[in-house]
């Protein structure tokens, strides 16, 4: 029962999560990752791993799709018009996507540490240097951040950018020349040689976000954006069909941006449930619209209830 309601549910919002994934796709900068889920019946009443994939801006907006695998048809049927800034991880699969006019490549630089982290055990020492090297790029991020959060505000991109011009940049040159240098000493086969080389590989689209100050050091957003889904595995282990990924995709993602955006994911589902059927702009029914039309009707409503509530008490005592 709760299966098919939710699933009711998910169609009758299915316009808005468009709306939002097109809102999403419009930004200037996306980032993307995935994680596994299993199915336990798929088109062919096989079990199978499935994918959710996470598509999120910078202004809280999320948008999740699922997938039968994790072939590149799924990013390209979402990206495929996209020409911004995508920070993502190495996957081959949005390969295609950086061409000219296309996207552009925005590396993660927490991927790369995690991979000197893996291989600390085999070579501790060349495994401090690299972190360190790195961690100096994280110490810029920090600062930055802290100074703007003492004078209570956010950074600007302007002053981003700036300390990344000046500390960042021949920062990133040292860590070039450290690789290069640590590729020709590690065995061509040794647990170090690994990733040294995904930063050599990688190094072009790891040094982009030294461009542009809205870029991010590292693509952590999309992962904390995928960690509810982590963590639910545990509980509801899988997806009974490919349809309960898709309604899972749904709900998430107007919950979590109804959340990201600081409004009440109960009060916004249960409004717009009730204005969908009359209201012809769906724009305006995704969180981000809801709250700049409707919301503050809703609070209003919801208090004047409440004044009316307790009056009619104070009569009656």
């Amino acid at each position: 029962m709760l299966q098919r309601s939710a699933a009711r549910c998910a169609e009758l919002l299915e316009p808005i999560y468009q709306q939002l994934g097109r809102d999403v796709m419009a930004q200037p900068v996306v980032h993307t990752d995935d994680t596994p889920v299993t199915v336990a019946q798929d088109e062919h009443g096989k079990t199978v791993a499935g994918r959710i994939w996470v598509y999120a801006d910078h202004g809280g907006d999320t948008w999740y799709d699922f997938t039968p695998s994790r072939k590149r048809d799924g990013p390209q049927r979402v990206l495929g018009d996209f020409k911004g800034y995508l920070q993502a991880d190495a996957y081959g699969g949005y390969d295609q996507l950086y061409v000219p006019d296309g996207a552009t490549e925005v590396a993660c630089w927490a991927h790369a540490r995690r991979k000197f982290v893996d291989a600390e055990s085999a070579d501790p020492k060349l495994a401090k240097e690299a972190l360190d090297l790195i961690g100096v790029l994280y110490d810029v991020e920090r600062e930055v951040k802290a100074r703007a959060a003492a004078e209570q505000r956010h950074p600007s991109p302007d002053e981003v950018l700036k300390a990344r011009r000046d500390r960042s940049v021949p920062q990133l040159a040292a860590i070039r020349a450290w690789l290069e240098l640590s590729e020709a000493q590690v065995l061509p086969r040794g647990a170090m040689a690994e990733p040294i080389r995904y930063c050599l590989n990688q190094l072009q689209a790891l040094c982009r976000y030294v461009e542009d100050g809205r870029l991010h050091i590292d693509n952590n957003l999309a992962e904390r954006q995928l960690r509810h889904f982590a963590v639910g595995r545990k509980n509801w282990l899988f997806f009974q069909t490919e349809g309960g990924g898709k309604v899972a995709a749904i709900l998430a993602s107007l919950l979590q941006t109804a959340r990201a955006i600081g409004i009440d994911p109960k009060t916004y589902f249960r409004d717009v449930l009730l204005r969908i059927s009359s209201e012809t702009d769906v724009a305006k029914l995704t969180p981000r619209g809801w709250k700049q039309h409707f919301a503050q009707d809703v609070a209003d409503h919801h208090e004047d209830i409440l004044v009316r509530l307790r009056d009619h008490y104070a009569k009656a005592q």
